[in-house]
């Protein structure tokens, strides 16, 4: 079942000025031969807002986030972030996936500090950000432990810290928390919106969970 909708601002809201969106999607269609994952679909997500794309698995979910990050091209139509048209993976994104993606040779600090060290940051300014985030997701004293020497939501804690340490307008989560037992899932739910809350990303979650 190939995703085709037009999200429209709730409760009567303005439309976003361009100026105001982040995230551009328009009428966007993703097809791999004869098979269409998603048909026609507008987004517009805001500079700052945090939008929930809810739906069945197959619909097309992840086809839309990929597209946003540049890893998949549409067959038409053209996605922009802040204003600028997305051609190829873009540095402007981070991604956390369903997925644990975490090097498993590298600790945790390490781990977290590796965008930085992509980017060519000196390695005072790279340690100095690596442990404030480090204690921003409550990871003080865990910062030499390898993934496998952690629980699911402390690996979880670890990997937003790697997407939020580089900086990124905008912020592409595929389900991030489904694996977690669902007391693990609140918490992580509820420290993901502190975080979002303190730096006012633009954040594209899909999830199969209402609440």
């Amino acid at each position: 079942m190939a995703l085709n909708a037009t999200v429209r601002q709730l409760n009567g809201a303005p439309q976003l000025e361009p100026a105001q969106t982040m995230v551009a999607i328009n009428k966007v269609t993703m097809s791999f031969g004869e098979f269409t994952a998603v048909r026609d679909v507008d987004i517009q997500v805001g500079d700052g807002e945090f939008l929930a794309i809810v739906g069945p698995t197959g619909c097309g979910k992840s086809t839309i986030l990929n597209s946003v990050a540049g890893l998949l091209t549409p067959s038409s139509g053209e996605v922009a972030i802040d204003g600028r048209k997305v051609s190829g993976v873009q540095e402007s994104v981070g991604y956390l996936f369903q997925q644990d993606a975490l090097l498993p040779w590298k600790t945790a600090y390490q781990n977290v500090e590796l965008g930085l060290r992509f980017r060519g940051v000196p390695e005072t300014e790279r340690k100095a950000k690596a442990n404030a985030w480090l204690a921003k997701v409550g990871l003080t004293g865990f910062e030499h432990r390898y993934p496998h020497q952690l629980s699911g939501g402390q690996r979880k804690r670890v990997q937003m810290a790697q997407a939020l340490i580089v900086e990124p307008k905008v912020i592409l989560m595929d389900e991030p928390f489904s694996a977690l037992d669902i007391h693990t899932r609140h918490l992580m739910q509820n420290e993901l919106l502190r975080l979002w809350q303190e730096d006012r990303r633009s954040v594209i979650l899909i999830t199969h969970d209402l609440e």
